[in-house]
């Protein structure tokens, strides 16, 4: 069989694998997703059903959450209970299960053009180290308007070799026809789960730890007396630990609990531990309420544990996302969302290089944000699913309280909430995270850019500042223009040094976003001549307060494309804006 070629190849039809390939196809490459089950035959069973709101976000920016939503449920509140009486309070999630987002993330994908190879399984790959970085020719072309040469990589037009830049050949079975076939490809992808494949053949080591605690999971049909069942509650038990009650899909619930060492004892081990203990052991769990279990579709006992990749990347070609590279326990559902993060912060990265607008050194940053990251999602976990489970974990040794008490202590701690929630994930100082103007914005760079209304020109209409900065594989320059009567004479020198010093590939890579603490009948009207990108109004100065911007000063703030700050700085400071995209661009 002549072999297939593709831009990526990714291991793994989950939901990490399905998003990695929805960007890169939305993202102008071509990737080619592999998975060993038949999904379209697989029944719809538990698995992960949380996304927290900086998940939502970024899905939102892909233009995905509104399909979510559709099947989904949104509680924007939860409760806590203790003898029945509410105690603490969540806000804004979405539910839906695992395999109903996969089915939305792989109709987006198809709409691009994209349908999964599956069943197929990953046997082997080899590296040619020899072959060429992809854009082999460089045509130097000149402005007849300008007279400037610009400079243009491309690819060799006939059927492409290794030579071409395609150096990795991916040997997967096809498990219908029992054929093996070749993929050639630039980069590899292993977003193949816990036993992933690919990492298995890279060697790369996967360093963790397992407890005894084990937990059920099941997602029933139930009707109960439980004040606001609609709602994502916990409720404390002596016997059961902390229970989890969360509304799913389909007017289902996510009910867990711990199975603790006694019941174990009582059932003759895991193996004694059916749907119909799993039903009667809740039931006592969710004392005092009363639960009537109309159906059971799925139900599971686990262990804990925590484990996270040496690397999540080998030899600038090789990249492992989601399970592949991080496991943890449910308690404070942190799988999924932290696999999307890494689906979001590499699928970029990958387009940018692949389209020859930015030199491989960028995709170093994915290991070097990433991995840090998850490695504080682990150290969490260990403290929530000892907690969870009735113990004391080191950091509360010696403490009296009840450890359901501590675990409030815990997730009532701002910075955890905000962590927890994706909000506080912020990433550190490197080659796209970069200090520039401190004095120009108090948001810093590597922080999560906050949303906030705006106005359209004309109609007024409010608008969300994420909604104007969709994910499209392009930096953000956000000119807070400030009261134009004050920053006009920065905003006029502004606008002629942008004009002559944009780089051509820029125009490919950048877009600008201008908005003025003030409004107009138009845009000309209150910034001047040369308005960059699309304008909108700040009329209250609530975005110019959020982000820190002194309206009479104003200021640049770089958003990356998954909606991160990459830097800030003052009217003044095109040269640093230059700087900051000559470092890592091509």
């Amino acid at each position: 069989m002549a072999p297939a070629f593709a831009d990526v190849v990714i291991v793994g039809g989950g939901p990490v694998g399905l998003l990695i390939a929805y960007q890169l196809a939305r993202f102008g490459c071509v990737p080619y997703l592999m998975e060993q089950d038949d999904k379209t035959t697989m029944p719809c069973y538990g698995r992960a059903s949380t996304f927290w709101p900086r998940t939502i976000e970024m899905l939102d920016q892909l233009d995905l959450f509104d399909r979510l939503m559709q099947t989904g449920v949104v509680t924007r509140n939860s409760l806590h209970f203790r003898n029945g009486q509410r105690d603490t309070f969540f806000k804004f999630s979405l539910h839906l299960r695992q395999r109903l987002t996969e089915e939305q993330f792989a109709e987006a994908l198809a709409e691009n053009g994209v349908e999964q190879h599956m069943p197929q399984r990953i046997e082997s790959f080899a590296i040619d180290e020899t072959a060429a970085d992809g854009y082999p020719i460089t045509v130097h072309a000149r402005d007849l308007v300008k007279d400037e040469v610009a400079e243009v990589k491309t690819q060799v037009i006939p059927l492409p070799t290794a030579a071409d830049g395609y150096p990795i050949t991916v040997h997967a079975r096809d498990l219908v026809k029992d054929e093996v076939l070749e993929v050639k490809t630039k980069y590899l992808v292993g977003a193949d789960g816990g036993k992933s494949t690919v990492r298995s053949l890279t060697n790369i080591s996967f360093m963790g730890e397992r407890t005894t605690h084990r937990w059920v999971r099941m997602d029933a049909r139930v009707h109960t007396n439980m004040p606001n069942p609609r709602c994502l509650n916990s409720i404390d038990s002596a016997s059961h630990g902390q229970i989890l009650w969360c509304p799913i899909d389909n007017g289902l619930t996510r009910i867990g609990y711990v199975f603790s060492e006694a019941l174990l004892e009582k059932y003759g081990g895991v193996e004694g531990v059916t749907q119909d203990v799993a039903v009667e052991e809740a039931k006592a769990a969710l004392a005092p309420f009363e639960v009537e279990f109309q159906q059971v579709e799925w139900f599971t006992i686990y262990g804990i544990g925590q484990a996270i990749a040496a690397s999540f990347w080998m030899n600038e070609r090789i990249f492992l996302a989601g399970d592949a590279c991080h496991t943890h326990s449910s308690g404070s559902a942190q799988g999924l969302n932290t696999g999307i993060h890494d689906a979001v912060n590499l699928a970029w990265k990958l387009a940018l290089v692949i389209r020859g607008f930015a030199n491989k050194s960028l995709l170093e940053t994915y290991d070097l944000e990433r991995r840090p990251s998850v490695q504080q999602v682990i150290d969490n976990d260990k403290v929530i699913s000892i907690l969870i489970s009735g113990h004391y974990p080191p950091r509360f040794e010696g403490r009296k309280e009840h450890p359901h008490d501590l675990l409030i202590e815990w997730y009532t701690d701002a910075a955890v909430q905000l962590f927890t929630l994706g909000l506080g994930i912020s990433y550190p100082v490197n080659m796209i995270n970069r200090t520039g103007d401190a004095s120009a914005a108090t948001i810093s760079p590597g922080q999560r850019g906050p949303d906030v209304f705006l106005n359209t020109i004309g109609t007024n209409d409010p608008i969300r500042l994420h909604s104007a900065l969709k994910n499209d594989a392009k930096f953000s320059v956000v000119i807070f223009a400030g009261k134009t009567s004050s920053t006009q004479n920065s905003l006029a020198p502004l606008q002629a040094a942008l004009s002559s010093c944009m780089n051509p590939s820029w125009k490919r890579v950048v877009k600008f976003v201008t908005i003025a603490a003030s409004s107009g009948n138009g845009a000309v009207d209150v910034l001047g001549r040369g308005v960059w990108g699309r304008v909108f109004w700040d009329p209250d100065g609530r975005a110019h307060g959020i982000y820190g911007v002194d309206d009479e000063r104003g200021a640049m703030v770089v958003f990356r494309p998954d909606g991160w700050i990459g830097c800030v700085l003052g009217l003044s400071g095109i040269k640093a804006l230059e700087d900051y995209f000559d470092i890592f661009m091509a």
